[in-house]
């Protein structure tokens, strides 16, 4: 089992991770927590899938009543609506101070599950046991609790960390070809921000039975830098900002199509990491090269690197970047594979940073 300990003084907790995690979780969570109740709150596929595995874990720690809470699939489960549900159904089953809440889903579920322990009774224990790959890969790390507002995704969020992650890759074994490509994404992520022998992996791999055979390999790198970026910069506002290389286009993208699935979050961050890496290059602020790398293995993986959204309507919806300070956007570009850095631009000077397949 590897455990990666996440040092935040009185917020610490560890994350582990193990095949088969999720058949001895119970008793685990029972220790950490110490609770009476404790909420599940999952989404539909996870928990028909799923479900009975983790009820039958938590049924084998003592003394713990259970109850299980199924929100609306990805995105849409981050709305008040849902949320409001949320508190009313855990107000019913009665959680104090001393429970807990578990999220147990992709990285939607556990924004939105992490968003209510953070905020029901001042702050419950919360744990999160991460189902998808994007969630796995690091997304479930960090405190990031957030819910959605309308054409803007994360704007009402918070930094609430939890007790414990619990990483299971089994339960990544029926994941499509296509959705394993999709939340690998976030791993190129990691790759070209922090990781060249990472990224090196993915350029040498044959196929996805290379990748599916060293997946616990790469979620572990991919949550150590992920933790390490955490503890340096706990609440975003420095070095942390790196790990949204390509989501301020990624979000717009999402944002515009109205988070309507037309690009999952995978789709949009290849196009975000490829667009913005090409662009830099042209403009001599990352090493020639890096972007035809990206794209071969965004195209291995295949996923999107192009899109027919305009750079005048994706920077519509960028009016919300949490890398917006005044007049000035932190852009995050790459050095090279593996160094990334924070470039300030002018919000007047986006327009020549953002260029899309329609404006070339």
């Amino acid at each position: 089992m590897a455990n990666i300990h996440v040092n935040l003084d009185l917020d610490s907790y560890d994350i582990l991770i193990e095949r088969g995690l999720i058949h001895k979780v119970g008793p685990m969570i029972k220790e950490l927590t110490d609770a009476d109740k404790v909420v599940v709150i999952t989404e539909d596929s996870v928990g028909k899938q799923y479900a009975a595995k983790l009820n039958k874990t938590l049924h084998a720690a003592k003394n713990l009543s259970i109850r299980f809470i199924t929100v609306p699939e990805g995105e849409a489960c981050k709305t008040l609506r849902v949320l409001s549900a949320v508190y009313e159904a855990i107000a019913n089953f009665g959680l104090d101070r001393g429970d807990a809440i578990i999220g147990f889903g992709g990285g939607a579920v556990g924004n939105m599950a992490g968003f209510a322990a953070a905020t029901y009774l001042g702050g419950i224990q919360y744990i999160h046991i991460p189902t998808s790959l994007t969630a796995q890969l690091g997304t479930a790390i960090g405190g990031n609790v957030s819910i959605d507002m309308p054409g803007s995704k994360n704007l009402v969020s918070s930094i609430a960390q939890p007790r414990g992650i619990f990483i299971d890759p089994d339960l990544l074994s029926t994941l499509p070809k296509a959705e394993f490509h999709k939340g690998l994404a976030e791993a190129v992520k990691i790759a070209c921000i922090q990781d060249k022998d990472l990224f090196t992996i993915f350029e040498q791999a044959k196929n996805d039975v290379d990748l599916r055979k060293r997946l616990p390999e790469i979620i572990e790198r991919c949550c150590r830098i992920k933790a390490r970026y955490s503890e340096k910069d706990e609440f975003a506002e420095g070095s942390r900002m790196l790990l949204d290389f390509g989501n301020t286009i990624a979000h717009a993208i999402e944002g515009y199509n109205r988070y309507d699935g037309t690009y999952n979050h995978g789709e949009a961050l290849a196009i975000g990491m490829y667009l913005i890496t090409r662009q830099a290059e042209k403009l001599g602020l990352t090493q020639k090269g890096c972007a035809e790398r990206i794209k071969y293995v965004l195209q291995f993986l295949e996923l999107p690197i192009q899109t027919d959204i305009s750079a005048a309507d994706l920077m519509l919806y960028m009016t919300n970047d949490m890398k917006i300070w005044g007049n000035m956007i932190r852009l995050v570009l790459l050095k090279t594979i593996g160094q990334a850095y924070l470039h300030p631009v002018p919000l007047k000077e986006l327009d020549k940073h953002i260029i899309t397949e329609i404006d070339a």
